[in-house]
């Protein structure tokens, strides 16, 4: 009954995000490589969006919260950068696309989204003690 912290929202939102492509794994197995229906990059973009949802504008909030007045417009600057870099990233990782097989490559994806959720979960307790109770 008690609301989760801003990171740790953040860490469920990873999750979900990683776990969003368990639905593009099966697609890819149950497919192979043959025509298949719009289920499944539907769902999976469905449930990408939810967690996106979670990790965005509540990253957002917390750099607003975090920063100092006077480095809220820069640091807000600097978390756009950051979302421009996770957009190039995922382009280098676009590129496995045509290196591996379908499913391993979703795999790969959720594997991210799930680590990243994990390391997030991992630094909760010492970023909730720098930031104070509210983060």
């Amino acid at each position: 009954k008690k609301e989760p912290t801003t990171v740790s929202k953040m860490a469920i939102g990873s999750l979900i995000l990683g776990l969003s492509f368990i639905f593009m794994v099966v697609g890819a197995r149950l497919i192979g490589e043959g025509k298949g229906s719009v289920f499944w990059p539907f769902a999976a973009t469905a449930i990408l969006t939810i967690g996106e949802l979670y990790l965005s504008p509540i990253g957002l909030s917390l750099v607003a919260k975090a920063s100092p007045a006077r480095m809220v417009s820069l640091m807000m600057g600097m978390w756009f950068v950051s979302s421009f870099l996770g957009g190039f990233g995922s382009g280098v990782l676009g590129v496995f696309y045509t290196k591996m097989s379908r499913d391993g490559f979703f795999i790969m994806l959720m594997a991210i989204g799930v680590a990243t959720a994990g390391a997030m979960w991992a630094f909760n307790k010492p970023l909730r003690k720098a930031l104070g109770d509210n983060a």
